[in-house]
């Protein structure tokens, strides 16, 4: 019976063919339909904004009332809707008890512009989120504390891809960081640099794998050049130094002392043939006292200087079993010191 006085009501107080007629009007008239669609759009948008954004629920110290932020017209963004749906499927949201609030496209002083989560209490950014920049960098992952934390994915202007484990904005744990280039770094990071055991590769197929320390190879590692010579021993700042052992493609074997990639101090260098020098070396070369082998039974032992025999020196020949003492210049024998004879000729 109710409904009946309400329709009676309307019924009595408004002309039902006055509003057709005023309706008739408005689709026959192009310019006037789309002002009044205009308006309304105009209207829909206000409600909807003030409905998704809730700002009268949230307390007053919430990061929103900071003038270095501001939310954006949610139709003119960076980032899409459909990226942050794409982020839930990808990461599961935090079990911390932490109550989140989800607001879109919160637009910062310097252009950047965030989606994603929100902690209610402290209104800094928390759970899944977006960061877009407009140089093109973008962050996807989680937040805690106004920062990225846990587990994330950057990817850098030059299109770089850092994806792994972060505290306090910066990559740290476990990650993989791939150049456009298609060379990559698998392993540990602390404060946005290598740190710990990793594996880097290039795209010729060259490969290291090994300690890194503050974003250098430091440590034990094994490197393998795209020719297949191989190296396997210590490393500092990125450098061959300290013990190893460096096998060319051709077969020749170094082990020894290595300072700055070069041969410096004892080691042992072997050829395919049989030849054997094992001695002292100095910026990769022969250098201080050193014996060398010949296949023949010949052996030297005695100083070098710039891998040439220099000073004095013994030589050992197999045909008459005997040692002779002489002196030596720039890997020439320039004469016999243990007896009368003063032969320049080797």
């Amino acid at each position: 019976m109710g409904c009946s006085c309400v329709l009676n009501y309307f019924e009595n107080d408004f002309d039902v063919e006055r509003i057709k007629e005023i309706m008739n009007r408005i689709k026959t008239n192009p310019k006037l339909l789309k002002l009044i669609t205009y308006f309304q759009s105009l209207f829909r948008g206000y409600i909807f904004r003030k409905k998704f954004y809730n700002l009268t629920k949230l307390p007053n110290g919430f990061s929103f009332y900071d003038k270095t932020i501001k939310f954006k017209n949610p139709f003119l963004k960076l980032i899409t809707y459909e990226e942050f749906i794409y982020l839930k499927n990808l990461y599961p949201s935090l079990s911390d008890n932490i109550q989140t609030i989800f607001l879109p496209n919160v637009e910062y002083q310097n252009k950047s512009e965030f989606l994603g989560e929100w902690n209610v209490e402290t209104g800094k950014r928390h759970g899944r989120g977006i960061q877009k920049w407009l140089d093109g960098s973008k962050y996807e992952g989680y937040f805690t504390n106004d920062k990225a934390n846990i587990q994330g994915k950057l990817t850098h202007p030059n299109k770089d891809v850092y994806e792994g484990e972060w505290v306090d904005d910066k990559a740290q744990g476990f990650g993989i960081y791939t150049h456009v280039d298609g060379a990559r770094y698998e392993g540990y990071w602390k404060d946005d640099k290598q740190n710990g055991r990793g594996i880097e590769t290039w795209p010729d197929k060259t490969t290291y794998e090994g300690n890194f320390s503050n974003g250098m190879k430091n440590g034990y590692g094994k490197f393998i050049w795209k020719n297949g010579s191989c190296y396997e021993g210590e490393f500092k700042d990125n450098y061959i130094e300290g013990k190893g052992t460096y096998i060319w493609d051709d077969n020749r074997k170094y082990t020894g002392s290595w300072k700055k990639n070069e041969m410096d101090g004892y080691g042992v260098f072997s050829w395919p043939d049989g030849r054997r020098y094992e001695g002292e070396y100095k910026n990769d070369k022969k250098e201080g006292y050193g014996v060398f082998y010949w296949t023949n039974g010949r052996i030297y032992k005695g100083e070098w200087k710039n891998g040439k025999q220099h000073g004095i020196g013994e030589v050992f020949n197999n045909d008459s079993n005997k040692w002779r003492k002489a002196y030596w210049e720039e890997g020439k024998k320039i004469k016999w010191i243990d007896s009368s004879e003063d032969s320049i000729a080797q």
